[in-house]
């Protein structure tokens, strides 16, 4: 056998090696749990035969390791998502326990790098449980920046583009993964992984407090508390299908524009019927989804973080085969009061589509911004001035429908004239006002009120209380903010499609984005 015949057997015997990760038992461990390993993941991503691996062939850079630690526990390279490219760090959970080193470092630092030297999609396919030990335990950590020439800590310098993020959570997510999540557009996690800094051992070993994965970073944290996931989903395949749907609405970076489709279908539901969804009586609730259903292509409502901030609805969709983002107050929770979490997460939307240029189309029906000692811990006034920052400072096309109320500072943040939008529309029942008008006919005839119960007793409050009410309330309809031109028009219901295909048409730039300011 001559030496190249020697070399190429090495190769097929070290890429059979590599290939076989953390070797059968632990495949057939990993598989036993509901979880595919890290190159089926990939598989999945991308379109077939598109994969280019790099660093196949990295390893341990610890000698006791070495080859032993395949790939060093993370798959990576380029691939193609419905024929546009997009970078992958996979890490393998059935190498030495999904740890990280240092190679492993490397080579993500490369896909940073290479990601945003691009202006492609990062993608992150997350099942790690943290730092490798003793890997990290000396003063060569003060180095962790990604290992990669020139690179920042999880590609969060932006030298020349904004690309989009997303991540996958498909097992533990301590350290490493977590970080990407924190660091992402979009986050799914399947319903049995949890994402935290750092795992239960760190807890127990630094606070002496035993907790459990769930406990600490499971669905009931991560995607209704810290809302730091967007969505659960029951299996592997279903959060990585996730990820290629969500980038199919967005850009490779934010100096293109997102992907148009040609094939798109008017919403199913009968613009007439539209109206009917929404309650006369503004104290009836209703689900504001089906709203957006009826309004926005068939079948192309994406909602992100359902189960965090619930007062808000979320998500990106099409208008005419064109992407938007849409921000919409739930009155099926808590009458549509927004808090702390719901304006975070109208923030964090509003912030997603003015980095790739997609039009924001609000649906306003809120009371108001809630009140109260809980709400001031939150630090509701810093959330709302935030969502504020981001509204007014857009420069896509802001367009808002108002459904029925739009009270207190809740109209100004949801896309109400003085946010600046670019067109407001109302339906014709709906109401402008400081505050709901039966609260401020109570504040502002305190005495009268006071008065008329001391003479005529309860009989006669509720009488003057329903008097001055319906004045209040007649003084709030949109006729009067629209005759001062501080609602651009009153529509029939049945036309809020066309409303916004018009107020996109309004609102649109042809001034370069870096010029738009």
């Amino acid at each position: 056998m001559t030496s190249r015949e020697q070399a190429m057997k090495q190769l097929e015997q070290r890429r059979a090696r590599i290939l076989e990760q953390g070797g059968e038992e632990k495949v057939r461990r990993h598989h036993e749990r509901g979880h595919l390993t890290a190159r089926e993941r990939i598989d999945l991503l991308f379109d077939a035969g598109t994969f280019v691996e790099m660093g196949m062939f990295a390893h341990s850079d610890r000698p006791e390791v070495g080859e032993d630690a395949a790939a060093d526990g993370v798959v990576t390279g380029v691939g193609a998502i419905d024929g546009r490219k997009a970078v992958v760090v996979a890490m393998d959970a059935t190498v030495l326990g999904g740890s990280n080193g240092r190679i492993g470092l490397r080579k993500q630092g490369h896909m940073n790098y290479l990601a945003e030297s691009k202006g492609v999609p990062l993608v992150v396919l997350g099942d790690m449980s943290g730092g490798r030990i003793p890997d990290m335990l000396d003063a060569t950590f003060a180095e962790v920046n990604g290992m990669y020439e020139g690179e920042s800590i999880f590609g969060l310098r932006h030298r020349r583009v904004r690309i989009p993020r997303v991540t996958a959570i498909m097992g533990t997510a301590y350290g490493d993964p977590a970080f990407y999540a924190g660091a992402s557009d979009f986050v799914s996690m399947t319903e049995n992984a949890s994402i935290g800094l750092s795992g239960p051992p760190v807890v127990a070993g630094s606070m002496g407090m035993k907790i459990t994965d769930q406990e600490l970073g499971g669905p009931a944290v991560a995607a209704k508390e810290s809302g730091i996931a967007h969505t659960v989903l029951p299996d592997d395949a279903a959060c990585i299908a996730a990820l290629r749907t969500y980038l199919g609405y967005l850009p490779a970076n934010d100096t293109l524009p997102a992907p148009r489709v040609a094939d798109w279908r008017e919403p199913e539901l009968d613009p007439a019927r539209l109206v009917d969804l929404v309650p006369e009586d503004f104290k009836r609730a209703y689900d504001v989804r089906a709203v957006i259903e009826g309004v926005v292509d068939a079948d192309t409502f994406f909602e992100t973080r359902r189960d965090y901030g619930r007062a808000v609805v979320t998500g990106l969709a099409r208008i005419e085969g064109r992407s938007v983002a849409v921000i919409g107050n739930q009155p099926k929770y808590r009458a549509g009061v927004a808090d702390a979490r719901a304006l975070h997460k109208a923030r964090d939307m509003a912030r997603l589509a003015e980095s790739f240029d997609l039009p924001i189309v609000f649906f306003e029906d809120l009371p108001g911004v809630m009140v109260g000692p809980d709400s001031e811990r939150e630090g509701i006034l810093r959330h709302a001035i935030e969502l504020l920052d981001v509204v007014t400072n857009a420069t896509v096309p802001r367009v808002t429908v108002v459904l029925r109320k739009a009270y207190g500072f809740g109209w100004v943040l949801f896309g109400g004239y003085p946010s600046g939008a670019d067109y407001v529309v109302a339906w014709p029942d709906a109401q402008v006002n400081f505050m709901a008008p039966a609260t401020g006919a109570i504040v502002v005839n305190k005495r009268r009120l006071e008065e008329a119960r001391a003479h005529g007793g309860d009989e006669a409050y509720r009488a003057l209380a329903a008097e001055v009410a319906s004045e209040m309330n007649d003084g709030s309809a949109v006729w009067r903010p629209a005759g001062r031109a501080a609602i651009h028009s009153v529509i029939d219901p049945a036309r809020t499609r066309q409303a916004i295909v018009d107020g996109i048409f309004v609102g649109e730039s042809f001034v370069p984005k870096e010029r738009r300011r």
